[in-house]
Parts: structure tokens; C-alpha cells; sequence
């Protein structure tokens, strides 16, 4: 069994802070990690630190670029343990989608209809939401809340089985320790 690593994020750039308007959730960003003991999570957001409107499939650090500038920003940390054929699936997934990484471009305009429930499909213009809902349901084991086109941040807080392993700042959100405390306490419950 292996662990796929969901983090919900709200920093207080503008574009956060639209996305909060729009949808009203606690949180505006979403991220997925595949690897353990890392900080390694892979999005849809910003690419230049100055330019959001220059946005696609990213790789993201949580101590360093935009999340370097909101070290104090909420977040919450979930794990999702699923079956090592589930993970390779997802793994599998992700490398199309960074194998095609200059067609992957965030979808600024599918905000709106995303936040009225409009399926809106297309493979690589996505939003932070609907890149991670699909890399989750490529398992063929995880059961999303809704459509992986209509999620929300916080409808990955209604999946099944997840399981919270860290609420609080970003900076206190050491993804090493927390993910080795995590195993620890359920071996001795």
C-alpha cells in the first residue's frame, strides 16, 4: 500500500483572494504529492513569481516561491492510502501530463463556470481543482465527492477515507516529520 498526499492551501496573493470571493471556501489552492518525505507537490498555478497570468502544470516547493512569500498562510495536510497498482496509475498520469507540460496552461476562464457547476472538459486547460481530482481518480480507487471537472479545494476534504496529518501554517509544515509522526502514531494505535 502506498499514500498519495493531498495539501489545501489560501495564500493572500490577488489571485487567491479572487478564487476566495468566487467560491467562499477556506481555501483556494490544492496541490498532490506521490512521494514520501518530500515537499515535492505538483499543481496548477503561477509559473513566474510576478506574472500570474503566465499559469499551467507546476511543480511546487512548500518552502520556496509563492509559498515562500506566505510562510504563515493556512493549509491542511491529507494522505489517501491506496493500492501500489492504484499509485502507479496516478504516477503514470502525471508523467503524460509532465511530458506535455507546454500545452498544460491553468484555465483562468473555467473559474466561473466551475464555481456554477458547468462541466467544462478539456485535457490539459484545467484549474488547481480539477488537475488533482483527476490524477485521484485515474486510481480507479479513490470516489471523489462530485465530477473531477467540478471540484472545489474543499470537496477534497470530503473524500472518503482521507485522513488529516497536519493543520496549521504553512511554515510549521514540515512534511518530513509530520508524514514519519503520522506512520508512527498508527502503529501504536
Amino acid at each position: 500500500m502506498k499514500q498519495v498526499y493531498i495539501l489545501l492551501s489560501k495564500t493572500g496573493t490577488i489571485p487567491s483572494r479572487l478564487i476566495h470571493r468566487l467560491t467562499g471556501g477556506a481555501f483556494t489552492h490544492v496541490s498532490i504529492a506521490l512521494a514520501p518525505k518530500t515537499d515535492r507537490f505538483y499543481s496548477y498555478a503561477r509559473r513566474a513569481l510576478r506574472n500570474p497570468l503566465n499559469a499551467g502544470l507546476i511543480v511546487e516547493d512548500l518552502h520556496s516561491f509563492v509559498f515562500a512569500l506566505y510562510p504563515d498562510c493556512p493549509c491542511v495536510l491529507y494522505s489517501v492510502e491506496i493500492s501500489d497498482e492504484a499509485y502507479e496509475k496516478i504516477k503514470q498520469r502525471l508523467q503524460y501530463y509532465l511530458k506535455n507540460y507546454r500545452r498544460a496552461r491553468y484555465n483562468f476562464l473555467g473559474i466561473i463556470p466551475l464555481r456554477l457547476g458547468i462541466r467544462i472538459r478539456q485535457e490539459f486547460r484545467l484549474v488547481c481543482s480539477q488537475f488533482v481530482a483527476l490524477m485521484l481518480k485515474e486510481s480507479d480507487e479513490i470516489q471523489l465527492p462530485k465530477d473531477p471537472y467540478l471540484m472545489l479545494p474543499v470537496d477534497f476534504q470530503k473524500i472518503r477515507n482521507i485522513q488529516k496529518i497536519y493543520a496549521g501554517s504553512l511554515k510549521n509544515c514540515n512534511f518530513d516529520a509530520i508524514t514519519v509522526s503520522s506512520v508512527e502514531k498508527s502503529a501504536v494505535c
